[in-house]
Protein backbone atom coordinates (compact mmCIF):
# COMPACT_ATOMS: atom_id res chain seq x y z
CA UNK A 1 0.00 0.00 0.00
CA UNK A 2 2.66 2.39 0.82
CA UNK A 3 4.53 1.71 -2.39
CA UNK A 4 1.21 2.22 -4.22
CA UNK A 5 0.94 5.79 -2.28
CA UNK A 6 4.77 6.49 -3.02
CA UNK A 7 4.66 6.01 -7.06
CA UNK A 8 1.16 8.08 -6.80
CA UNK A 9 2.96 10.96 -4.82
CA UNK A 10 5.52 11.20 -7.39
CA UNK A 11 3.06 10.97 -10.42
CA UNK A 12 1.19 13.71 -9.08
CA UNK A 13 4.51 15.76 -8.77
CA UNK A 14 5.76 15.02 -11.91
CA UNK A 15 2.27 16.09 -13.16
CA UNK A 16 2.82 19.41 -11.62
CA UNK A 17 6.23 20.05 -12.51
CA UNK A 18 5.41 19.39 -16.20
CA UNK A 19 2.46 21.65 -15.87
CA UNK A 20 5.13 24.63 -14.40
CA UNK A 21 7.38 24.00 -17.17
CA UNK A 22 4.99 24.58 -19.78
CA UNK A 23 3.79 27.94 -18.39
CA UNK A 24 4.48 30.77 -20.42
CA UNK A 25 6.16 33.90 -19.09
CA UNK A 26 4.90 37.30 -19.22
CA UNK A 27 6.81 40.10 -18.41
CA UNK A 28 5.54 43.19 -17.55
CA UNK A 29 7.20 46.87 -18.26
CA UNK A 30 5.53 49.79 -16.77
CA UNK A 31 6.71 53.22 -16.50
CA UNK A 32 3.94 55.64 -17.46
CA UNK A 33 1.45 57.85 -14.70
CA UNK A 34 -0.70 59.20 -17.28
CA UNK A 35 -2.99 56.68 -17.33
CA UNK A 36 -2.29 54.58 -14.03
CA UNK A 37 -0.81 51.41 -15.43
CA UNK A 38 1.06 50.74 -12.59
CA UNK A 39 -2.41 49.87 -10.89
CA UNK A 40 -4.56 48.87 -13.87
CA UNK A 41 -2.37 46.07 -15.29
CA UNK A 42 -1.46 44.38 -12.27
CA UNK A 43 -5.17 43.50 -11.60
CA UNK A 44 -5.90 42.73 -15.27
CA UNK A 45 -2.44 40.12 -14.86
CA UNK A 46 -4.17 38.90 -11.96
CA UNK A 47 -7.76 38.28 -12.84
CA UNK A 48 -7.12 37.32 -16.16
CA UNK A 49 -3.65 35.47 -16.57
CA UNK A 50 -2.05 34.71 -13.64
CA UNK A 51 -3.51 31.30 -13.47
CA UNK A 52 -2.29 30.28 -17.02
CA UNK A 53 1.60 32.03 -17.21
CA UNK A 54 4.11 33.24 -15.16
CA UNK A 55 3.59 36.96 -13.87
CA UNK A 56 6.89 39.50 -13.59
CA UNK A 57 6.89 42.91 -13.34
CA UNK A 58 9.50 45.81 -14.67
CA UNK A 59 8.79 49.45 -12.99
CA UNK A 60 10.06 52.59 -13.01
CA UNK A 61 9.36 55.70 -11.12
CA UNK A 62 7.52 58.36 -12.68
CA UNK A 63 9.70 61.64 -11.16
CA UNK A 64 13.17 62.04 -10.20
CA UNK A 65 16.46 61.52 -11.48
CA UNK A 66 15.57 57.56 -11.24
CA UNK A 67 12.93 57.46 -14.15
CA UNK A 68 15.02 56.05 -16.40
CA UNK A 69 16.20 53.49 -14.25
CA UNK A 70 14.19 50.44 -14.53
CA UNK A 71 14.01 47.80 -12.01
CA UNK A 72 13.72 44.04 -12.27
CA UNK A 73 15.12 44.40 -16.10
CA UNK A 74 16.96 40.68 -15.49
CA UNK A 75 13.08 39.62 -16.34
CA UNK A 76 13.43 40.89 -19.48
CA UNK A 77 15.23 37.72 -20.50
CA UNK A 78 12.97 34.88 -19.13
CA UNK A 79 9.65 36.69 -21.16
CA UNK A 80 8.19 34.87 -23.27
CA UNK A 81 6.06 37.60 -24.36
CA UNK A 82 6.87 41.29 -23.14
CA UNK A 83 3.59 43.55 -22.46
CA UNK A 84 5.04 47.33 -22.63
CA UNK A 85 3.39 50.46 -21.14
CA UNK A 86 6.03 52.82 -21.14
CA UNK A 87 5.82 56.66 -22.08
CA UNK A 88 8.89 58.36 -23.32
CA UNK A 89 11.60 56.61 -21.28
CA UNK A 90 15.44 55.68 -22.05
CA UNK A 91 16.81 53.20 -20.07
CA UNK A 92 20.38 52.23 -19.71
CA UNK A 93 22.18 50.22 -22.57
CA UNK A 94 21.70 46.98 -20.42
CA UNK A 95 18.10 47.15 -20.24
CA UNK A 96 17.63 48.38 -24.17
CA UNK A 97 20.24 45.44 -25.00
CA UNK A 98 17.45 43.02 -23.30
CA UNK A 99 14.71 44.61 -25.06
CA UNK A 100 16.17 44.25 -28.52
CA UNK A 101 17.48 40.39 -27.77
CA UNK A 102 14.06 39.42 -26.88
CA UNK A 103 12.58 41.13 -30.68
CA UNK A 104 15.29 39.65 -32.12
CA UNK A 105 14.57 35.79 -31.37
CA UNK A 106 11.57 36.44 -32.94
CA UNK A 107 9.17 36.87 -29.21
CA UNK A 108 6.26 38.41 -29.31
CA UNK A 109 5.07 42.30 -28.37
CA UNK A 110 2.28 44.10 -26.71
CA UNK A 111 1.78 47.21 -26.52
CA UNK A 112 -0.86 49.54 -25.30
CA UNK A 113 -1.74 53.24 -25.28
CA UNK A 114 2.02 55.13 -24.64
CA UNK A 115 3.88 52.32 -26.02
CA UNK A 116 3.96 54.24 -29.27
CA UNK A 117 6.27 56.38 -27.91
CA UNK A 118 8.03 54.17 -25.24
CA UNK A 119 11.49 55.05 -25.54
CA UNK A 120 11.94 58.73 -27.02
CA UNK A 121 12.09 61.13 -24.94
CA UNK A 122 10.75 64.68 -25.74
CA UNK A 123 12.46 67.38 -24.10
CA UNK A 124 15.14 65.71 -21.48
CA UNK A 125 18.63 64.98 -22.58
CA UNK A 126 19.52 61.41 -22.75
CA UNK A 127 21.47 60.29 -19.35
CA UNK A 128 24.75 59.06 -19.76
CA UNK A 129 24.68 54.94 -20.48
CA UNK A 130 21.06 55.25 -21.71
CA UNK A 131 19.70 55.03 -24.77
CA UNK A 132 16.68 55.96 -26.72
CA UNK A 133 14.87 54.08 -29.68
CA UNK A 134 13.36 56.51 -32.11
CA UNK A 135 12.39 53.94 -34.75
CA UNK A 136 10.77 52.04 -32.17
CA UNK A 137 7.12 53.04 -33.31
CA UNK A 138 7.57 52.03 -36.90
CA UNK A 139 9.68 49.55 -36.95
CA UNK A 140 8.32 47.32 -34.02
CA UNK A 141 4.96 48.45 -33.32
CA UNK A 142 4.09 49.19 -36.49
CA UNK A 143 2.50 52.40 -35.86
CA UNK A 144 3.12 56.26 -36.74
CA UNK A 145 1.70 58.03 -33.61
CA UNK A 146 1.58 62.05 -34.16
CA UNK A 147 -0.32 62.85 -31.30
CA UNK A 148 -3.97 62.86 -30.46
CA UNK A 149 -7.23 64.59 -30.59
CA UNK A 150 -8.85 66.68 -27.70
CA UNK A 151 -9.11 64.44 -24.21
CA UNK A 152 -12.99 65.93 -24.38
CA UNK A 153 -14.05 64.25 -27.14
CA UNK A 154 -15.89 61.04 -26.86
CA UNK A 155 -14.22 57.91 -29.29
CA UNK A 156 -16.32 55.15 -30.37
CA UNK A 157 -14.38 51.85 -31.22
CA UNK A 158 -15.42 49.68 -34.14
CA UNK A 159 -14.35 47.07 -36.15
CA UNK A 160 -11.91 47.89 -39.03
CA UNK A 161 -12.50 46.39 -42.49
CA UNK A 162 -12.71 42.36 -42.72
CA UNK A 163 -11.02 41.99 -39.19
CA UNK A 164 -14.37 40.60 -37.75
CA UNK A 165 -13.04 37.12 -37.60
CA UNK A 166 -10.09 37.54 -36.50
CA UNK A 167 -9.61 35.07 -32.90
CA UNK A 168 -8.57 38.76 -30.95
CA UNK A 169 -11.53 39.64 -31.38
CA UNK A 170 -13.78 37.13 -30.64
CA UNK A 171 -16.55 37.69 -28.12
CA UNK A 172 -15.16 41.73 -27.88
CA UNK A 173 -18.80 43.34 -28.16
CA UNK A 174 -18.42 46.53 -30.22
CA UNK A 175 -19.18 49.25 -30.54
CA UNK A 176 -17.89 50.40 -27.20
CA UNK A 177 -16.72 54.01 -26.12
CA UNK A 178 -13.40 55.07 -24.61
CA UNK A 179 -12.66 57.90 -22.36
CA UNK A 180 -8.72 58.13 -24.00
CA UNK A 181 -8.32 60.66 -26.47
CA UNK A 182 -7.80 58.98 -30.28
CA UNK A 183 -4.34 58.92 -31.42
CA UNK A 184 -3.61 60.14 -34.78
CA UNK A 185 -1.89 57.17 -36.40
CA UNK A 186 -2.91 57.31 -40.04
CA UNK A 187 -1.66 56.22 -41.93
CA UNK A 188 -0.49 53.25 -40.89
CA UNK A 189 2.28 51.51 -42.28
CA UNK A 190 1.50 48.71 -45.13
CA UNK A 191 3.36 45.91 -42.90
CA UNK A 192 0.49 46.99 -40.20
CA UNK A 193 -3.05 44.82 -39.94
CA UNK A 194 -5.89 47.13 -38.61
CA UNK A 195 -8.20 45.26 -36.61
CA UNK A 196 -10.32 48.41 -34.42
CA UNK A 197 -10.97 51.93 -35.88
CA UNK A 198 -11.78 54.92 -33.46
CA UNK A 199 -13.80 57.74 -34.28
CA UNK A 200 -14.42 61.20 -33.51
CA UNK A 201 -17.29 63.82 -34.10
CA UNK A 202 -15.75 66.18 -37.15
CA UNK A 203 -12.94 63.72 -37.71
CA UNK A 204 -11.68 60.74 -39.66
CA UNK A 205 -11.70 57.53 -38.50
CA UNK A 206 -7.82 56.50 -36.76
CA UNK A 207 -6.79 52.95 -36.17
CA UNK A 208 -6.62 51.85 -32.29
CA UNK A 209 -5.41 48.50 -32.56
CA UNK A 210 -3.64 46.44 -35.09
CA UNK A 211 -0.83 44.01 -35.36
CA UNK A 212 2.79 43.65 -36.83
CA UNK A 213 5.42 41.62 -36.88
CA UNK A 214 8.70 42.22 -36.12
CA UNK A 215 11.66 42.21 -38.54
CA UNK A 216 12.60 38.80 -36.74
CA UNK A 217 8.81 37.62 -37.47
CA UNK A 218 7.95 38.16 -34.41
CA UNK A 219 3.76 38.71 -33.52
CA UNK A 220 2.80 42.69 -32.13
CA UNK A 221 -0.51 43.39 -31.24
CA UNK A 222 -0.68 47.13 -30.23
CA UNK A 223 -3.67 49.22 -29.07
CA UNK A 224 -3.80 52.78 -28.33
CA UNK A 225 -6.67 52.18 -26.03
CA UNK A 226 -5.65 51.87 -22.18
CA UNK A 227 -7.62 54.77 -20.37
CA UNK A 228 -7.72 53.49 -16.76
CA UNK A 229 -11.04 53.56 -17.45
CA UNK A 230 -10.95 51.09 -20.87
CA UNK A 231 -10.07 48.66 -17.85
CA UNK A 232 -13.57 49.02 -16.45
CA UNK A 233 -15.05 47.54 -20.02
CA UNK A 234 -15.61 44.01 -20.14
CA UNK A 235 -14.48 44.22 -24.22
CA UNK A 236 -11.14 45.85 -23.43
CA UNK A 237 -10.45 42.77 -21.08
CA UNK A 238 -11.10 40.12 -23.71
CA UNK A 239 -9.33 42.30 -26.42
CA UNK A 240 -6.02 42.12 -24.24
CA UNK A 241 -6.50 38.54 -23.10
CA UNK A 242 -7.10 37.77 -26.54
CA UNK A 243 -4.25 39.24 -27.65
CA UNK A 244 -1.86 37.42 -25.24
CA UNK A 245 -3.24 34.18 -26.17
CA UNK A 246 -2.92 34.63 -29.94
CA UNK A 247 0.70 36.32 -29.38
CA UNK A 248 1.63 33.19 -27.26
CA UNK A 249 -0.01 30.31 -29.54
Amino acid sequence: MRTIQLLSALVISFQCNVFASSQKDITFLIAEREYKTSETLPQFAKQHLSEKFFIRFCRAPNEGEKRNQLSNSSAISKADLLFISVRRRAFNERTMKLIRLHISKGKPIIGIRTASHAFQLRKEKVPDGHQEWPEWDREVIGGNYNGHYGKELICTIQHATNSVDHPILEKVKLPFSTQASLYRNSPLPNTSTPLLLGTVKGFSAEPVAWLHQTPAKGKVFYTSLGHEEDFKKGSFQILLKNAVNWCLN
